[in-house]
């Protein structure tokens, strides 16, 4: 029997390059998929990638839409819930995905998870155009999922963010993905949307004792930055 058959999850920015992924792989596993996206689609041929099993619709990222989005789906309790939480250009701090959480997490049964992705490590590097913006809308999204977590723990309900960095996305929309950095990461390539959404299944499904931590997901490229800034331990 599939992994996730008899579960249901809504994935949150679930047509972008990094959910669409999420999606396939709880498709694959049995789950009852719901995307929600909060404006076109970015990935048109997605629907047909992912099948019956999944349900794309678009909605304003109001709490109102959100809910009723769910509802008319007949999506009531739900098991996973994944959100995109990349930044709207040009703004910092909590955005849109803040209010699709604060919206869905009810739904979210007790002993059930929320799995955040946050803005690629890529765009924090010096030299990025705009690092420290995306530096510190990253963080923001951090700091929210661990005072999530800690609000949602009498429940059973489990917060984690996942961290990607140096990832391959074939450019399905207008956003320019992150140039590579200079040098590949320790792992000696560069990872797919693939490798972030087995890592957000991962803590979704399997990390059960683990909540208000964040996976990275770079190939180590946080550990070879801060090599280089002097951030690491004298060697013996």
């Amino acid at each position: 029997m599939p992994k996730h058959t008899g579960r249901k999850a809504i994935v949150v920015g679930g047509t972008t390059r990094v959910g669409l992924a999420i999606a396939k792989r709880l498709v694959e596993g049995g789950a009852h998929v719901l995307l929600i996206q909060g404006r076109r689609h970015e990935v048109p041929d997605a629907a047909e990638q992912l099948g019956r099993a999944a349900t794309l619709t678009l909605c304003a990222m109001s709490a109102g839409a959100l809910t009723q989005a769910a509802a008319a789906h007949s999506f009531g309790a739900i098991d996973m819930l994944f959100v995109d939480a990349e930044p709207e250009p040009g703004t910092t701090g909590p955005g849109p995905y803040a209010v699709a959480v604060r919206a869905l997490a009810p739904l979210v049964t007790d002993d059930g998870s929320v799995v955040l992705t946050t803005t690629s490590v890529d765009r924090c590097l010096p030299g990025m155009p705009d690092a420290g913006a995306h530096a510190t809308t990253a963080a923001a999204a951090r700091a929210f999922a661990r005072a999530l977590a800690v609000e949602l723990a009498p429940r059973g309900v489990r917060v984690n963010t996942v961290s990607p960095g140096a990832i391959d996305t074939a450019a399905h929309d207008d956003t320019p993905a992150p140039r590579p950095a200079t040098a590949p990461p320790p792992l000696g390539r560069r990872g797919s949307v693939d490798d972030v959404a087995r890592a957000a299944l991962f803590l979704a499904a399997d990390a059960t004792f683990t909540t208000g931590s964040v996976l990275s997901v770079d190939g180590g490229l946080g550990c070879a930055d801060s090599r280089r800034r002097g951030c690491t331990e004298p060697e013996h």
